[in-house]
């Protein structure tokens, strides 16, 4: 595991991200990441990964159709 530290960032708090967990996730600054709430309540850190995204929209969008 990971400890994250907040950090303040102008009026808000912002988390800093090791460099073993930027390098492992090939993120840069100014990139984005997604944080995304899993189904047991806890959390998921993830690169966003347009081509991915684009693909997961495709075959979520087939499978309803079959399902219609």
């Amino acid at each position: 595991m990971t400890e994250l530290k907040l950090r303040t960032v102008g009026t808000g708090l912002g988390i800093e991200l090791p460099q073993d967990v930027l390098d492992r996730l090939e993120l840069h600054e100014g990139e984005s990441i997604c944080l995304e709430t899993m189904s047991n309540g806890n959390y998921r850190l993830a690169k966003i990964n347009t081509l991915v995204d684009e693909q997961m929209t495709r075959i979520e969008d087939y499978m309803h159709e079959e399902d219609a």
